[in-house]
């Protein structure tokens, strides 16, 4: 009998180290097919030279995790509680739109933006929804981090102006932080009374310039509806729907471009198109390339002509930027001879409302750029920047999507689209950079005229987990010698993401 307990007695032990064993094993096999997902940060950003306390939202089934920054400029640190971080931005680093990804071992999350600037920022205050409650700004420049964080809510803002002052409102939400909302911008008196008001103006994000026409209190009132239209016509909220109102006492409508780079090389070195001048052929403007010119199409039917001289077989390339900066503009452009005939038109560029055109003159002589709207229409912000140059042959790359997930012992395809400008004709080799020494990359060979002219696919595989930014490169040999870089949407960086399968 006693032989028979001692057999039931280890049988019992066995199937309790088996079940320990197994649900150990359980437990890694489940926690190691969740990866981080970091929806949302709040604040979305911050002043140059100053410590913030970030929260994040989404799902960290490790914490700590690891952060990763487009810049070694701001560090980040994971603070004790599961999502929250702290951004510790240098005094050097260059304000604008920068980047956040998490990871760990067993996958990384989107990227997420972060906005750097140079004024003053703080968060709002709630309950903000009735004038009486109304967050006070008592200086200017300021920037506050919103949220409409319910539906049909209301955030307000109180501002005291002297007589004549203007007040430059500007908001940052589906365009740099990717928010679901179409957010609106309004300026009320003390009763209530709407003053001013804008809707759009960068995309769905709303600028708006108001001068006081007495010395008192005013109210910045800031509400949305969803991005994505649906039945409800009513104010809306989500947790998700965040913004950064930037307070001003100077005009900026470039600023909502928030590329600091490209809003200073835009004022730069350009030459005025003074408006209401070169409205006929006769009167256009001479310029030489490169030349970058700024004007406005004041009136209805209205066009704006440019006179330049070419040379035969050469390539040009003329932008027009417009709705990027907030313009009313819906601009098009055309290449006209010396007597006025069109010779090429283009409107949009695939989703991009503002003209990008490549041509190459047929003749030696003159010719004229003719810029209008697409609805004939004007006024004094119909602004454009137009930007005429030669463009001798040339290629670059693009990826579709940032993040480029592989699993380990999987062969992977990365595809690579490749923009051949100006009759470029070489043979281009690409292939990946930065991996670690447990991956590899085939190298992927494009030829013009065949299948692989404008796009390749690339094989990658891992013997081993990775997480970290790489580089998609291709070299062309023919002389000269031209290196590029793949690009990624809105200016991200790629990343490798391998996991256990």
């Amino acid at each position: 009998m006693s032989s028979i307990r001692t057999t039931q007695g280890w049988i019992a032990i066995l199937w309790s180290l088996w079940a320990i064993t197994n649900a150990c094993l359980f437990a890694e096999t489940g926690f190691a097919a969740e990866k981080p997902e970091l929806t949302r940060l709040f604040p979305a950003g911050g002043q140059i030279g100053t410590t913030v306390d970030v929260e994040a939202t989404g799902k960290f089934p490790v914490w700590p995790i690891q952060a990763w920054s487009d810049t070694p400029l701001i560090e980040w640190t994971c603070l004790k509680d599961s999502g929250k971080l702290q951004a510790k931005i240098a005094a050097n680093t260059a304000p604008g739109l920068h980047w956040l990804r998490l990871h760990h071992e067993n996958g990384a999350t989107a990227i997420r933006p972060f906005l750097v600037g140079q004024a003053l920022e703080r968060n709002e205050v709630e309950p903000n929804d009735r004038p009486s409650e109304a967050n006070k700004i008592d200086s200017l420049p300021q920037t506050i981090q919103g949220i409409l964080n319910k539906r049909a809510d209301v955030d307000l803002y109180a501002v005291s102006l002297e007589k004549g002052q203007m007040l430059v409102s500007t908001i940052d939400s589906a365009k740099w932080l990717q928010s679901p909302a179409d957010i609106n911008l309004q300026m009320l008196d003390t009763k209530g009374f709407v003053l001013a008001e804008n809707l759009d103006h960068a995309g769905l994000d709303p600028y708006l310039e108001f001068t006081a026409p007495s010395a008192g209190t005013y109210i910045v009132r800031v509400f949305g509806f969803p991005a994505a239209p649906d039945s409800t016509v009513a104010f809306s909220g989500g947790n998700d729907w965040n913004y950064r109102l930037r307070l001003d006492s100077k005009p900026c409508p470039f600023g909502s471009w928030l590329d600091f780079d490209m809003q200073s090389e835009m004022e730069s070195d350009r030459i005025e198109s003074v408006p209401g001048t070169h409205v006929n052929y006769e009167n256009a403007l001479l310029i030489k390339g490169p030349a970058k010119i700024a004007g406005v199409l004041t009136e209805a039917r209205q066009a704006n002509y440019l006179r330049f001289t070419a040379r035969a077989g050469v390539n040009h390339r003329i932008r027009v930027f417009a709705r990027e900066f907030g313009s009313s503009l819906d601009p098009t452009v055309a290449i006209l001879d010396a007597k006025g005939k069109q010779l090429v038109q283009q409107d949009d560029v695939a989703n991009d409302p503002d003209p990008d055109l490549r041509w190459k003159a047929p003749g030696d002589g003159e010719y004229l750029i003719e810029i209008n709207d697409f609805h004939r229409l004007g006024g004094a912000d119909y602004r454009f920047i137009a930007i005429m140059e030669e463009r001798p042959a040339n290629f670059s790359l693009s990826l579709a999507n940032d993040l480029i997930v592989s699993s380990i012992g999987k062969e992977s395809e990365v595809t690579v689209t490749i923009d051949r400008e100006s009759d470029f004709k070489g043979t281009i080799n690409i292939t990946a950079e930065g991996l670690p020494a447990t991956s590899e990359c085939s190298v992927a060979e494009s030829k013009d005229g065949s299948d692989t002219s404008k796009k390749v696919t690339l094989k990658l595989k891992s013997t081993a987990a990775f997480q970290g930014p790489i580089k998609i490169v291709a070299k062309a040999n023919e002389p000269p010698v031209m290196v590029r870089h793949a690009t990624v949407p809105k200016g991200k960086t790629a990343w490798l993401s391998v996991t256990a399968e």
